[in-house]
């Protein structure tokens, strides 16, 4: 039994003492961690998404508004482009 213990411990570490809530250590999370990109890339990323948006908008009335259901697809098609783009951006981290 205690070398099972032993192992469980050598895998995981010590069990964690009797702390309170508050005080307990978190790991740190990589969504708190600071913008690597520059601020050049940060607007141009806020510009993409816009037109992103504005775009699917647009194709999106002219899809439920109008008969041009084709039209409709090439428009979302395209700006889905530039959320592609700004997507790569945020991936790379250029």
């Amino acid at each position: 039994m205690s070398e099972r213990i032993d192992d469980v411990v050598e895998l995981y570490g010590p069990p964690v003492p009797d702390v309170e809530p508050d005080n307990i250590p978190h790991p740190k999370r990589h969504n708190l961690e600071p913008f690597r990109d520059s601020a050049k890339t940060r607007v141009l990323r806020f510009w993409l998404n816009i037109i992103f948006l504005v775009g699917a908008i647009i194709g999106l009335v002219v899809y439920f508004y109008t008969e041009e259901k084709e039209l409709a697809y090439w428009i979302i098609l395209g700006s889905c482009v530039f959320k592609f783009v700004e997507l790569a951006l945020r991936i790379l981290k250029i």
